[in-house]
Order: structure tokens, then sequence, then C-alpha cells
């Protein structure tokens, strides 16, 4: 039950973030006032996403059910299933708009910013993860 408590920990960033995301689209309905807004979003989205897949082959590691990955393995990693997950969450809304008429996908500009904003802030997780490790090891990975 512990493990499951700590896998489960993961999951708050990402959660929160779709959370805010429905609040602020569904209940204030400011993407009609500003229709920019799902900018930041797909942005956090991507850094929550990256962020998670981080912790959670982190601790799958640590748990020795994958075997550790080189450095360099280990980030391709997040970079792919983030890159994936903003895809498959494109995926999503396109087919929302199919089944229920409506339309979350603006244009095919609007879906290809919005993968590119989550694959930025996949991308900005794995700076940002990377300055951290060298700051406090003085070497780009530590094992959890």
């Amino acid at each position: 039950m512990k493990q499951l408590s700590k896998f489960a920990s993961f999951f708050v960033f990402p959660t929160f973030v779709l959370c805010a995301h429905l609040f602020v689209s569904q209940v204030l309905n400011l993407y009609k006032t500003f229709p920019n807004l799902d900018i930041p979003f797909h942005f956090a989205g991507g850094l929550s996403i990256a962020y998670t897949s981080t912790q959670t082959v982190a601790y799958l590691e640590k748990e020795k059910i994958i075997p550790a990955l080189h450095q360099v393995l280990f980030l391709v990693l997040i970079f792919s299933l983030t890159a994936t997950a903003t895809v498959f969450w494109e995926f999503a809304e396109f087919i929302l708009d199919q089944w229920m008429n409506t339309n979350i996908q603006i244009s095919l500009a609007n879906t290809m910013q919005d993968q590119l904003m989550g694959i930025l802030g996949g991308i900005a997780w794995i700076v940002l993860y990377i300055r951290y490790l060298e700051k406090i090891t003085g070497s780009t990975r530590v094992s959890n």
C-alpha cells in the first residue's frame, strides 16, 4: 500500500494542472475571453508529464523493477514519454471533437502549437532536472 501511495503521489502535479485547466476553461470560461490562455497550460502540462515520467522511471529503477538506465537513455526516455503523451492528448481532443461535435481543436495550427508547447514544457523540465542534478551532485544523473 505504501508503494501505491508513493507511486500515486507522482501524479499530483499533472492532476493539478488538469484541474486548473478545467476550472479556468469550464468554470471561469476564460478561454473565450483569452483564447491564448491554453498556451501556458499546454506548456505546464508538458512540464508536469516530464516530471511525472522522471519520478516514475526513477522509482522503478530504485525498486529494481527496471534496470538503471544510462543517463542519456534516461533523458531520451523522459522526452519520448512527454512527446508521446502530448500527441495522445491531441488525439483525445480530436476524438472528442468528432464524437461530441465540439471544437476543442480550433485549427490544425492550434493543434500543432499545443503539441509544441507540451514538448517545450518537457524540454524545460529536462533542462531544469539536469541543472539541478549538476548542482547537487556534480554529475548529470543520480539514483534515487
